[in-house]
């Protein structure tokens, strides 16, 4: 088939600017449109020659009338901006656009593993999720991380007018390779409290478990997700009446325990000299920075994603953290 029309909202963001430089090394630049919210990211994305429009996704017309012209949608913008409105109404414009479209519209979705946090100061947990644990994703309160933004989307999975899937991502690490924001949100918080404080430290005991993924594994997923989505799209979407948790993808290769990641950045950044103190210390749980947890979140790699042939290629968290801390 020909190129498909592509939107993406938080293209200047970590995971979304990774992802269009990746996409653009196989889809050409005029087929690919970017909501951005200010001038200053329009600039940034300018020298890409991608299609740009300043904008909010609060702006529900403005929204549903880009929706409506694009074959595949990545969305890492909604639910940080716009919430279930703005979800709903992606998902409503694109069901549209797939009454008179020849190709089934595709929705590529940005969640998160924090939607299943469980435990607190740093105590080891052994609950064991899996992406194909379809009950327990329904019955989540609302209240979790994501879920009320998820359940928009299983449901439109489950009807099957369109391909939409869940892309549930853990600790996300590496450069990103977009002209906007280069950093992920979890690693920079441990490295700024360690430099604001001349120590690196962990929450309670540290032994708490975290998913992970490098964020070019994860551009991966999301292209190989499209590409299958837009060539089989009869074997992507649940079929009605099946249950629509069945495209929840979780997106991570790897797991972790914080105390020895953070001791290696207090390692590495002593050895630097940035800070005076090497290894780590415990703190309370609360008494760190934005996303410092001390919670669990990880689940069993995804067998469906391994299955469309996902599988990590890029150095795994320790490794990364050694390349970006260099003594």
């Amino acid at each position: 088939m020909s190129s498909p029309q592509i939107l993406i909202l938080g293209a200047a963001g970590y995971i979304g600017g990774t992802v269009l430089v990746d996409l653009l090394k196989s889809h050409p630049a005029r087929n690919i449109t970017a909501l951005v919210r200010t001038d200053g990211k329009q600039s940034l994305l300018a020298p890409l020659g991608v299609n740009t429009v300043i904008g909010s996704v609060d702006d529900t017309a403005l929204l549903s009338s880009l929706v409506s012209k694009a074959d595949v949608v990545f969305n890492f913008a909604v639910p940080f901006f716009g919430g279930d409105a703005a979800m709903q109404t992606i998902v409503n414009a694109l069901e549209v656009r797939a009454r008179t479209s020849a190709v089934k519209p595709v929705l590529l979705q940005t969640s998160g593993s924090g939607s299943i946090m469980y435990g607190s100061d740093g105590v080891a947990g052994d609950d064991v999720w899996k992406d194909t644990d379809y009950d327990r994703w329904e019955s989540l309160p609302d209240s979790a991380f994501f879920h009320s933004g998820d359940k928009i989307l299983a449901a439109a999975a489950e009807r099957g007018i369109i391909s939409a899937y869940i892309v549930m991502s853990p600790t996300v690490y590496g450069p990103g390779l977009g002209p906007g924001n280069k950093l992920s949100l979890q690693m920079p918080a441990y490295v700024r409290y360690a430099k604001r404080t001349g120590q690196a430290a962990y929450i309670g005991k540290g032994e708490n478990i975290w998913g992970n993924v490098h964020v070019s594994d994860l551009s991966a997923l999301y292209l190989i997700l499209m590409t299958h989505a837009l060539t089989s799209p009869g074997s992507t979407a649940a079929t009605p009446g099946s249950h629509g948790w069945s495209n929840l993808i979780y997106a991570g290769l790897g797991q972790h325990t914080w105390k020895p990641i953070v001791s290696l950045i207090g390692d590495q950044l002593a050895a630097r000299g940035d800070i005076p103190h090497t290894g780590a210390v415990s703190i309370p749980e609360g008494s760190g920075d934005m996303y410092m947890f001390g919670g669990n979140s990880f689940m069993a790699v995804s067998e469906k994603a391994k299955a469309l042939g996902w599988r990590q290629v890029q150095p795994d968290l320790e490794e990364a953290v050694k390349l970006a801390l260099p003594k």
